[in-house]
């Protein structure tokens, strides 16, 4: 089951931060093979519109760097938001070919809460 974590935003701002795969103890899993993460946020959980987070993954360390620039935050309505960052995982060989079906999970879920920007220049 994923953590919940809350977070703030404030609009018109860079917004980052580390979203980590950890085991059952707590402990960081390292995010081998083919995986790739992904992280939307949506003002209600049946929303059609979303605001689609740049993903990186880290690998070895568990660790998945949600962010998204300024520009991206600047057009977000302030309010409460509800994200998560799911990790894909595709088993390959060591040809690097897919070996079986793409695994789903959930590392992290939570709210957003987005202030608006006051100052605009």
């Amino acid at each position: 089951m994923a953590i919940s974590i809350n977070y703030d935003l404030d609009q018109g701002t860079d917004f980052s931060f580390i979203a980590t795969r950890k085991d059952s103890d707590g402990f960081p899993v390292a995010i081998t093979g083919g995986a790739t993460a992904y992280s939307q946020m949506r003002k209600f959980y049946s929303s059609s519109s979303a605001v689609t987070f740049n993903t990186t993954v880290t690998g070895v360390t568990g660790e998945v760097l949600v962010s998204l620039a300024a520009t991206g935050t600047s057009g977000i309505k302030g309010g409460v938001y509800f994200y998560d960052v799911e990790l894909h995982i595709t088993p390959k060989d060591g040809s690097n070919n897919a070996v079986g079906s793409t695994k789903v999970s959930r590392i992290v879920q939570g709210m957003i809460t987005v202030y608006p920007e006051v100052t605009k220049i």
